[in-house]
């Protein structure tokens, strides 16, 4: 039996895997792209440089940053719609490959996302402490690893 079945109008009607039809809205979406193309991160490591570079035009070079992420929440919205799952690593190998490359790249891209958390986990942890008034604490190596692993933690 077919994962998915072909209509005639080119939408795929859901098997008994998947996503259940409509279960990823706009919100959902966005932050499934947020998420994916770890942004957080990347304003916590270069929002100083983009402040020093640009002063008061900031907030909008971070307006037009987000606008690519909003059409990609929008795509991921629309495509999802016509096949659930659409986008995923693991439906997409499997479709095109079979089901072990379609499972290789499923775990690549888990095991790659928990290796770059364990990179990004250090900047994170300090911009938190800072944000929370506690910048000496910053500074101790140990409260950065603690914080790090915590942030590791909560992403695995």
């Amino acid at each position: 039996m077919s994962q998915d079945v072909e209509l005639t109008s080119g939408a795929y009607e859901q098997g008994s895997k998947g996503l259940k039809g409509g279960a990823l809205g706009l919100l959902s979406s966005v932050v499934i792209g947020v998420s994916s193309t770890a942004p957080g991160y990347s304003i916590a490591a270069t929002l100083g440089f983009v402040v020093a570079a640009v002063a008061f035009q900031a907030p909008a070079v971070m307006v037009l940053a987000f606008i690519p992420m909003l059409f990609i929440a929008f795509a991921y919205r629309e495509l999802n719609r016509a096949a659930p799952d659409c986008g995923t690593t693991f439906t997409w190998g499997t479709k095109a490959f079979g089901p072990w490359v379609g499972w290789l790249g499923g775990w690549g891209l888990a095991v790659s996302a928990i290796i770059v958390m364990s990179n990004v986990a250090e900047i994170a942890g300090i911009d938190l402490l800072d944000f929370l008034g506690f910048e000496s604490a910053a500074e101790s190596f140990a409260v950065r690893v603690a914080f790090g692993v915590a942030f590791i933690a909560v992403m695995t």
